[in-house]
Parts: C-alpha cells; structure tokens; sequence
C-alpha cells in the first residue's frame, strides 16, 4: 500500500494536542510483547481530547476498530476495565466483537486495544431512525431486549445502556463498549429492581410516542427471563422509563449551553455563544462576529419591533436568524438579568429533539453582553423550506390539500406536546410550518414544560382555544380540528 495513502506516522503526543481535529489517514507503531506492528487509522468514529481516540482501521490485513486511551493518569485502569468488561461478555456467551490485540503505543506507552470490525453493522440507534413501520420495530425492540435478558440472567449490567452501543448485523446483535459493563454480580441473576432500572434507561431513549411498543418488548424481555407478567412490575418499568427521561432531559439541556462533544462553546465579557460544532466553521465564526451586516432588508423574513427575522446563507447552508431587538432603556432593564428569548429557544429547540417533534434545527445561540447583562440575542437554526399553516389553508389552492391530513398531523403534533407536559404559549397557524408532509413547530420562546398537571391543563388549553381561533368562518375546517381535540379528549382525559 502507497505510504502516502495511508498517511503520516504520529505518535500519542500528536494524538493528545490534535483535540477534535485528528487528521485522517495516519498510521501508529504499536508494541506487544516487544514485537512491532503498525496500524493505519481511517476513520475517527468517537474523540475525547486527550482522553480516548476510537477509529476504524487495517492490521496485519485485518479490518479493526482501533481503542486508544489517551489520558495521562487514568489510562491503564481505563484500559483495564474494558478488557475486563469484554472477557465478561465473552464468558457469559455474550455476542461482542473479538479483542485481536492489546498492546501500547510508543514512545510512553500509551495502551491500545484492536477489536475485530464487524462489517456491514450499524448500531441499533441508527437501525430504528431509519426504521418506518411498526412490525419493524417490535421486531427490533424483541431482538435487542432478548439480547439484554440473555446479559441479566448471567448477572451482567450495562452502566451505560444505550443504543449505539449495540451492533446490528442481519442475524446478530453485538453488544461493545466493555467499559461499561458492571461484572458484578456475575454468575448470578440479576435483582428485578436492578434489571427494570437497566431495562427502563433502554425504552428511556426511545420518543415518548413509540411508547405503546413497550408493553410488548417487556413481555419478550419477561418470558426470556422466567417473570410472571405482573401489574405491579409493569408500573414500576413505566416508572423508571420516565425517572430515566427526565434525568436524561435534564443532563442534555444542561450539556447545550457548554463545550463539548455536540457544541462549541465561547464565553467573554462581550457575548455568549454556543454553535452546532458540525456548523462550526471559518463562514460560521465570522457570521457570529457581526449578525447583522447579514441583515438587510431583501433577506427580512418578519420586521418587528421586538424581533426581526432573516433568511441567510452562511457557509453553503441557508438558515433563519432570529434577533430578538431592545426596544428602549426600559425594555433593556427589564430584560438584562434574564434569560433571552433566544437562549429560551435554543433550550425549547433541544426540548423538542429529544421528544422528536419537528421543528427547524437549532445551529446556534448569541447573546451580547456587558458582563453579567444581557442585550441583543441572536437564534439561528435552519431554514425550512415550507408554507406555515395559515397561509396553505386560507390560499386559494386550499381546496385541493388533503385537509384530513393535515389535521392528523396537528393531532400527533399535539399528543406528543401534551404527554410531555409542555404548552407553546401562541398556536397562530403561521407557527407551523409545513414541509415535505411533515409539520414543524415554530417561535419557541414562550414554550414551556410544566411540573404541576393543573397549571398544564389550564396553558394547553388556552394552546387549543388559540388553535381553533385560526379557523374562525372555515365550518369545514373547524369540524376537521374540533374532531381532533375530541379524539385527544376521548383517548386522553388527562390532557384537556
């Protein structure tokens, strides 16, 4: 193979300073026994600057996923454990990709692990995002609960049980990640308090909508594992799935307005801002610098006298700016301490990812300040091409849209909202767009999610009263939206 092709040989020290922008393809001298190998790294599949590299790459003639534990103090207890996590799995008959090779990286004895690549895999996550039909995915939540009763009844847990770590080949599912795996209590079964706690933070990361799958996942999972089906178990799973979500909400929103591995992060006396990092780019920093020399008046979308909206293209990819402006030395004392309406966005935008409602995605936030005090705010996300709802049904082409339909997609849109809590605060029919025959929620910055059931019940209604006010004179339209809330009411008494 052409040495040029496979790249530049580095070392751990080059590997520790690239951070997040390790340059493929390189190669490594790896050691094992004394013996030399050298290993060419084509693909960067997860970094943690200065503390693990994990790639894809070629050994001896074999296709492997290369684990490199970079931290200067913890990387052999690091290493460690996930060898040890490994040969659990392995010992208790567990499908896991095979450990080819455990060795160090020169000069200072950095260690590494090769793992066998299974080809042609993907991981379950991906699987049941591209997944369309409900058979499919029962078909897939039985397969992948089968494999995690098969990890209980030999005493093993997965501390980090997510989807993405799970491997899907047309007859397997592989399980990696050793580093996770508390062995615990191996060789024995493990406790039902603990295995509805592992089996909640699974159906956790699933949309609340796919919710009623769940049942018939736990019967799998509770046959697999000897368990009568009973209420009490079930109400305790349903408990834990949704300890399981807020806690994974409220770690998420926290993650959003930090640097990590989602989002770049800069905070100085001027301004706040927090970018999308796969939008993070030379065009980028330099829209963030100045918004509003992108700003004129041949790109406004909306010109009001608290926000303005614009239609840019940053970097080959066209997205809408919100300012939220200051009207006057009033409205800057009275907004100057508080959270902006485009940090309140950004948090919503985020809220309704995980719950996977449609709305524009959110690519950055801007605030200006003096220290401690807020001014202007920027939010910007992407621009979706698409008609907002008051406009495609009061148009004159209106007679010729499946109108059924988009009432259909209204009433998802509003049990998805209503099993999570949260009001929007101004259903006007231009706050939804729609596009590619999906409906996208809009102006986020007076959504809220709600502790308390009463005071829910009292802002979705107003959500719905608002709803209905946009069909005012339209007897067809009106009859097809009422006979959506009646469904909702019917089926969810608890909502309205």
């Amino acid at each position: 193979m052409d040495h040029l092709k496979m790249g530049p040989i580095v070392d751990c020290r080059y590997l520790r300073s690239a951070g997040r922008d390790v340059a493929v393809p390189f190669r490594l001298n790896i050691t094992c026994d004394g013996r030399s190998n050298e290993l060419v790294c084509s693909m960067v599949l997860r970094v943690l600057p200065e503390k693990r590299l994990v790639c894809f790459g070629e050994w001896n003639g074999e296709q492997v996923v290369a684990k490199l534990f970079l931290d200067r103090h913890g990387a052999k207890r690091r290493c460690s454990r996930e060898k040890k996590g490994v040969n659990a799995l392995r010992d208790a008959d567990v499908q896991t990709p095979p450990l080819l090779f455990t060795g160090v990286l020169q000069p200072d004895g950095t260690p590494i692990l090769l793992f066998r690549r299974i080809l042609d895999a993907k991981n379950v996550m991906d699987a049941w995002e591209e997944t369309k039909d409900d058979d499919r995915r029962r078909e897939l939540l039985a397969r992948l609960v089968t494999v995690i009763a098969h990890q209980h009844e030999a005493g093993i847990k997965q501390d980090d049980l997510h989807l993405r770590n799970f491997l899907l080949t047309g007859r397997d599912i592989y399980t990696i990640d050793g580093a996770t795996i508390d062995a615990g209590q191996i060789g024995k079964l493990l406790p039902e308090a603990k295995s509805l706690r592992n089996l909640g933070q699974v159906f956790a990361q699933l949309y609340p909508r796919f919710d009623f799958l769940v049942p018939g996942a736990f019967q799998v999972y509770a046959e697999k594992r000897g368990w009568p089906i009973r209420h009490d178990l079930k109400a305790r799973l349903i408990k834990e799935v949704r300890n399981r979500r807020n806690c994974r909400r409220s770690d998420y929103l926290k993650k959003v307005y930090r640097e990590c591995s989602a989002f770049v992060c800069q905070r100085t006396w001027g301004s706040f801002m927090v970018c999308n990092r796969d939008f993070h780019n030379e065009a980028m920093t330099g829209f963030l610098a100045d918004p509003d020399s992108m700003i004129d008046e041949r790109s406004l979308l909306k010109d009001g006298n608290t926000s303005t909206v614009a239609l840019v293209e940053v970097g080959g990819h066209r997205m809408a700016v919100k300012r939220y402006n200051i009207k006057n030395t009033r409205h800057a004392f009275k907004r100057c301490l508080r959270p902006s309406r485009a940090w309140v966005s950004w948090r919503n935008a985020h809220r309704l990812s995980l719950l996977g409602i449609r709305t524009p995605m959110p690519i950055a936030l801007l605030e200006k300040r003096w220290g401690p005090f807020r001014s202007k705010a920027y939010f910007i996300a992407e621009y979706v091409e698409g008609v907002d709802a008051y406009h495609l049904l009061h148009s004159d082409e209106a007679e010729g849209i499946d109108k059924e339909n988009v009432a259909k997609l209204f009433g998802e849109l509003l049990r998805s909202l209503a099993g999570a809590h949260i009001s929007h605060g101004d259903f006007k029919a231009t706050n939804f767009l729609v596009a590619d025959k999906e409906l996208f929620l809009v102006d986020l910055d007076a959504m809220r999610e709600h502790r308390f059931r009463w005071r829910f019940r009292l802002a979705f209604g107003r959500d719905c009263e608002r709803l209905m006010k946009n069909w005012q004179g339209m007897t067809e339209l009106t009859r097809i939206f009422r006979a959506q809330l009646t469904a909702l009411k019917r089926n969810h008494p608890e909502f309205l």
